[in-house]
């Protein structure tokens, strides 16, 4: 009987001690990776775009307990281990990480970004998602003085005012309203909302500046139309920006995928979902859907 409950007993603890292994080996699971953003309703939508696809992938990753603040935190955040991954935008980056910005746009911008961002930290493809600010003008002054680009915005009437939204940082920034200078426009007149802007420039009195985002979330602008501009303002392109050691080669796969696919109206509908209330999460769950 002795015998027997010995035998028992250094079962017991064989299995316990295995047990303990198991459970050690457990623990040497990585974490998911912490995909962070500011808190605009489209920058939350696409980190949680990163999140799903990246599980998805079987690459778990999550928003979950991850910062949201501005993107120079975010940048300490990635330095510091506290995050691994945000979307942010080539200008605001570059603008944020230099005195003296040259590139305006293309290979060039996406190569200043990089040369500018702190050591172990990098930018993947750019997506097709844009938040460039934009010109908006009436159609009957588009038709009448032959506008079909920036360059040509001399021929309108001179004074006009400049119609913008927001205030603080989220105004057109001097730089940027100083890139319509050719169309000679009069004071700044700010206005509650971007539906606003809309009705003023339709008008034919005024002209607009709204950046693409939410040109794309008003759907169809009516009797006002964009004009579009090479160079300046300073191109706004939506990328993941990581941190080098947390992202392998399959990871960087799936945000490439996500860039290929991700339009500005993609994204201006599904921030637009975030913003009345939806969980991120479950409105990246459809987009991703809907594709794969």
């Amino acid at each position: 009987m002795q015998n027997s409950t010995m035998r028992v007993l250094t079962g017991l603890l064989a299995l316990i001690t295995t047990l303990a292994a198991v459970t050690a080996c457990g623990d040497d699971t990585p974490p998911p990776l912490l995909i962070s953003s500011s808190d605009q309703p489209e920058m939350r939508a696409a980190a949680a775009l990163y999140a799903v696809a990246l599980t998805r992938a079987g690459i778990p990753a999550t928003t979950d307990g991850a910062p949201v603040d501005p993107d120079t935190e975010l940048l300490e955040a990635l330095a510091t281990g506290r995050a691994d991954l945000f979307p942010a935008f080539t200008g605001q980056l570059l603008e944020q990480l230099s005195a003296t910005p040259q590139a305006l746009g293309g290979e060039e911008l996406q190569a200043e970004v990089a040369r500018s961002l702190p050591q172990g930290v990098a930018v993947g493809d750019p997506t097709g998602v844009s938040d460039r600010p934009q010109l908006l003008m009436s159609a009957e002054l588009r038709e009448r003085y032959g506008v079909d680009n920036l360059v040509q915005c001399s021929a309108v009437p001179a004074g006009l005012p400049l119609v913008v939204t927001g205030a603080g940082a989220a105004a057109p920034s001097p730089a940027d309203l100083a890139a319509f200078a050719d169309c000679r426009p009069g004071p700044v007149e700010h206005v509650r909302d971007k539906r606003a802007l809309l009705e003023r420039v339709a008008t034919g009195q005024a002209l607009g500046v709204l950046p693409a985002l939410q040109v794309a979330s008003l759907g169809d602008l009516g009797q006002v139309r964009t004009i579009p501009a090479d160079g300046a303002p300073r191109a706004q392109d939506l990328v993941p920006v990581y941190r080098s050691a947390a992202l392998n080669r399959s990871a960087l796969k799936q945000l490439s995928r996500i860039a290929g696919e991700l339009s500005t109206a993609d994204l201006a509908e599904l921030g637009a979902r975030v913003a009345a209330g939806e969980d991120p999460r479950d409105v990246a769950a459809d987009w991703l859907s809907g594709r794969h």
